[in-house]
């Protein structure tokens, strides 16, 4: 369809902008025939900032609506080692337009590496929600929230929305309060999702949230999606650097770190100066820098990434 909107929705902070510009060009140069809109969740950023990220927008002929959201009425939700902000992600359908029947939620630590219209137009049947599952870990997670081990739960990076059926849950049950009734049990908005959406997730294949963990030599995976593992290295739809040494900073192995530096220079903040995330002295970096060739070339063999 020649005007079809294709509905975009992110979280993010001033701290995370620019990482949230490089994500959305990388959606751009991968979609250039499409028409986005971008509702951009936030707590709010600078005008000068969002001005360059409407330039951006505008340079690709996309819509940036930003919704600044209070984080007051979630103040007294767990967090951990994350933000509050995450919590955001639950109230995409009271945010976006009551005409909105489908969007695309995506994480701003992200490059998206390929044309996304089979993603986005996913039959999702009788599910309100479609993600990929989570890594291993999760089977830890499920019992912690009394939840069968043979309900799903995903990454809530990638997360296609049909949200005239989350409106009709919305109206029985509605997310927020939901929430606080359980904010004893969870953690995160990945527990709440998998207790409130359960049985109405369709699961993704791999490709669509290829997380650090399924790049290492031993991959964090389920035997299940061993066989999709060799492609969706070779071509994934979408990067996601879920790990603390994200490709912004100097160090970072991961083998699609480049993507980043990419989009970053089509960017208005291609002026960035890479930091170091680990601070070592310069005999250990050395001997870091010497493991990991070793590694690449398989003469040791440890954690470490891997393409193959």
């Amino acid at each position: 369809m020649a005007n079809k909107i294709y509905n975009i929705v992110c979280v993010s902070d001033e701290n995370y902008i620019q990482h949230t510009a490089v994500m959305l060009c990388s959606l751009f140069e991968n979609n250039l025939d499409k028409k986005f809109i971008i509702y951009l969740l936030t707590t709010g950023i600078k005008p000068e900032t969002e001005e360059k990220l409407q330039q951006l927008c505008k340079l690709y002929n996309a819509i940036l609506e930003c919704k600044t959201c209070s984080i007051e009425d979630l103040s007294t939700l767990p967090v951990g080692q994350w933000n509050t902000i995450m919590y955001f992600k639950l109230l995409i359908p009271q945010l976006l337009p009551n005409n909105t029947d489908r969007c695309l939620f995506l994480d701003v630590d992200m490059i998206i590496n390929t044309n996304i219209i089979t993603l986005y137009d996913i039959s999702l049947n009788n599910a309100i929600i479609a993600a990929a599952e989570d890594m291993p870990d999760c089977i830890k997670y499920k019992k912690r929230l009394g939840l069968s081990q043979t309900k799903s739960y995903i990454n809530s990076g990638v997360i296609v929305c049909d949200l005239q059926k989350w409106r009709e849950e919305e109206k029985k049950r509605p997310i927020i309060e939901y929430t606080k009734a359980i904010s004893s049990m969870i953690t995160n908005e990945q527990d709440v999702i998998a207790l409130y959406f359960q049985d109405k997730i369709k699961l993704l294949p791999i490709k669509w949230n290829m997380t650090n963990f399924y790049f290492n030599r031993k991959p964090k995976i389920f035997p299940k999606y061993l066989s999709q593992l060799k492609e969706a290295r070779k071509h994934p739809g979408i990067i996601h650097f879920a790990s603390p040494i994200k490709p912004w900073f100097k160090d970072c192995q991961h083998p699609y770190k480049n993507l980043y530096k990419l989009y970053l220079k089509k960017t208005e903040w291609k002026e960035y100066k890479f930091p170091i995330f680990e601070n070592m002295t310069p005999w250990g970096r050395f001997k870091r820098i010497i493991r990991l060739f070793l590694n690449k070339i398989n003469i040791i063999k440890d954690g470490g990434y891997n393409l193959k």
